[in-house]
């Protein structure tokens, strides 16, 4: 904390005024807990201070040298008195002309009002024309902004029409995990100063530079929001708090792998491959996942009505995904289409209680697979295949690196995987823009078709 001439805090955090006179200290509660409060009202007396003690430049405004103010009539201490304000605000310990100017500089018109009715006292001053109150109280401080929990409570209805409820309940969390940590205040009350310490405490709990990233991402977002909605007034603290590169090169030595050719042999060898009719998912999951793509949980979380077919081609409609690029179309893999699982989808949308396409799989704060990736790990375990870096996401890898080595066209293949917006994929003239999608899910067909691993088993 920066410290400033003649601003003392207490054990308990109360800040005060601590003054000397004719030889003796002197120390008068400011009343607040608040740092920000606190130096307004420290400043406002250095400032007079310094005034008293030596010409100053001109400044704009009112000055505190166009006022005349009584003098006591002996070198007694006059008697302290307090004065509460129209809105309720209580200024106690007032015992000079000296703490009646800076209130009348920090508080205005109110106090002008509300000394009117205080107790009579020799140094006690008049009130101020109108025009050097109105002058007064249009140098306004800087606004304090809203408190941190009802921003949180607007930010969090606004996430909520544009994320996905498990990224709205990460942010959520991220935040009050910081509010617990600093307290709350007005959103202003917080700089600099607790973005590095909070940075700081997430690197000290030792988390995952990712999750570090990822927590920082969320608070930069929600300080984003307030500056954006006029509640933060300033740069915003963790604008450039992301953990060196150095860390993140660390981090991808960890990422997961692709499977191999001879791996996934092992992981669908056929006689030991089978389908259990009451948890289908685990069948069919890592075949889907294979031959699109895509992640688990768009995958798992299906419905029925999310298989479609249009212009003879057979699609997913992800629509429940991690962000707007995410949001894509994936034609059926031809092995896709030859299996049975069309049959499958058919079978399950006659089903009048769930249109779920795997009803086994229980939604939770992570989604649809977390037993997935569960029994996944269980089978790769038995089949041999112990790397840590061969997880059920190993598909996803497997897919986007040997569309990759076959060369498919980096923007084709992002639109399959969900890295780009797919609606700006752009293969055809102007003129055919109104065409523009049904060409585009016919080229991607014929991209993911492209991609030629093979299984020894037939579904």
């Amino acid at each position: 904390m920066n410290k400033l001439p003649y601003l003392y805090k207490n054990r308990l955090g109360t800040f005060y005024l601590r003054i000397k006179r004719n030889g003796r200290e002197i120390k008068r509660s400011l009343r607040t807990k608040d740092f920000a409060r606190a130096k307004l009202l420290a400043i406002a007396f250095n400032l007079e201070m310094a005034i008293r003690g030596r010409e100053m430049p001109a400044m704009t405004g009112p000055k505190i040298s166009d006022f005349e103010f009584t003098k006591p009539d002996s070198d007694e201490m006059p008697r302290e008195f307090d004065v509460v304000l129209p809105n309720g605000t209580q200024i106690s310990g007032l015992n000079s002309d000296d703490d009646i100017r800076r209130a009348k500089e920090l508080f205005g018109s109110q106090f002008a009002e509300a000394i009117a009715a205080a107790p009579a006292s020799p140094f006690i001053p008049p009130i101020l024309p109108a025009s050097a109150l109105a002058a007064i109280s249009a140098q306004r401080a800087t606004p304090i902004g809203l408190p941190i929990r009802k921003l949180l409570e607007l930010y969090e209805a606004q996430r909520k029409l544009e994320n996905v409820p498990k990224t709205v309940d990460a942010k959520v969390a991220t935040i009050e995990g910081f509010i617990k940590l600093f307290g709350e205040r007005a959103i202003t009350g917080y700089g600099f100063d607790e973005a590095i310490a909070y940075k700081n405490r997430l690197i000290a709990g030792k988390s995952s530079p990712s999750r570090i990233n990822a927590k920082l991402s969320f608070m930069r977002d929600f300080i984003l929001y307030a500056i954006e909605n006029k509640q933060y007034f300033s740069t915003n603290p963790f604008e450039n708090s992301k953990i060196s590169k150095s860390s993140k090169i660390k981090q991808a030595t960890r990422s997961y792998e692709p499977f191999t050719q001879d791996e996934l042999a092992i992981i669908f060898e056929a006689s030991n491959y089978t389908l259990d009719p009451k948890k289908p998912g685990y069948y069919w999951l890592p075949f889907l996942a294979l031959y699109t793509g895509a992640r688990l949980d768009e995958l798992a979380s299906l419905d029925t009505e999310q298989i479609r077919q249009e212009g003879g081609v057979h699609f997913i409609d992800v629509v429940k995904a991690k962000n707007g690029p995410s949001q894509r179309r994936i034609p059926l893999h031809t092995m896709i289409v030859e299996s049975n699982f069309l049959s499958y989808v058919a079978q399950r949308a006659r089903d009048r209680k769930s249109k779920q396409l795997f009803p086994h799989l229980p939604p939770s704060a992570n989604g649809h697979g977390k037993n997935v990736t569960r029994r996944f790990g269980q089978l790769l375990d038995q089949r041999g295949i112990t790397s840590p870096r061969k997880v059920f996401h190993s598909f996803r890898h497997t897919f986007i690196n040997r569309m990759s080595e076959l060369n498919a066209h980096p923007a084709m293949l992002m639109a399959l995987v969900g890295h780009y917006e797919q609606s700006a994929v752009d293969l055809s003239a102007p003129h055919f823009q109104h065409y523009q999608h049904a060409k585009n899910l016919r080229a991607l067909k014929e991209t993911i078709d492209r991609f030629d691993i093979t299984l020894p088993i037939h579904f």
